[in-house]
């Protein structure tokens, strides 16, 4: 059996961390900002609402954005605990899947409808399917006894977007409370642009990587 004094020949070391903190686990903080992804999870619903006593009715598109491989080109700046500004690539946030608000397109009614044309609430679902790559038509229309030209908006897919590339715009979404009473930050996509130099991924299973 050992001695005190036998053990005390054994040496051990202990290095305090640089901030003096040791374990506390770091990590890189959520920050608004563009990032670079694809499209993916997109579940389409229809629905027909009252807004601002308007009766309406929309298709209504939500997914998310996986953030490729390729965004940890790009830079970020967050604020840390102590009021620093810190910048730092973005690798820690591959593979992390941002949950976007959802787009609508107003759809026309026909005869014997009871809800409303919005068509002109539709410029985000225009520009969705732009940063998509998907093209419009612009027609000329009768619309309250005029004649002017439209963008006829086409309707969309989980098949024809899933693996698009895009840049997500990201920002704060609302905050809620976990269960120890902390207000915690939830970040969405606000809106997708078009990312030029991505490339479309596969749709088979196998080569997607999400």
């Amino acid at each position: 059996m050992s001695t005190m004094t036998e053990t005390l020949q054994d040496e051990s070391f202990f290095i305090p961390s640089e901030d003096g903190n040791t374990t506390e686990t770091k990590y890189t903080p959520k920050v608004a900002g563009e990032y670079l992804g694809h499209i993916t999870n997109l579940i389409e619903s229809e629905r027909e609402f009252v807004r601002d006593g308007r009766t309406l009715k929309a298709k209504i598109y939500n997914f998310k954005i996986h953030v490729a491989s390729e965004n940890a080109t790009m830079k970020y700046t967050y604020q840390d605990k102590h009021g620093n500004q810190r910048e730092h690539d973005g690798t820690s946030y591959v593979d992390w899947d941002i949950v976007a608000d959802g787009v609508f397109r107003f759809l026309e009614p026909k005869e014997g409808d009871t809800f409303e044309s919005n068509a002109t609430d539709n410029q985000r679902y225009s520009r969705f399917c732009e940063a998509l790559g998907i093209e419009t038509k612009q027609e000329e229309r009768t619309v309250n006894g005029k004649t002017v030209k439209v963008h006829v908006l086409p309707s969309i897919t989980a098949d024809d977007v899933t693996g698009t590339p895009v840049v997500a715009v990201v920002g704060r979404g609302k905050d809620w409370v976990n269960n120890e009473g902390k207000t915690v930050p939830s970040w969405r996509a606000k809106f997708v642009k078009r990312w030029e130099s991505g490339k479309r991924l596969s749709t088979t299973t196998t080569d997607l990587p999400f």
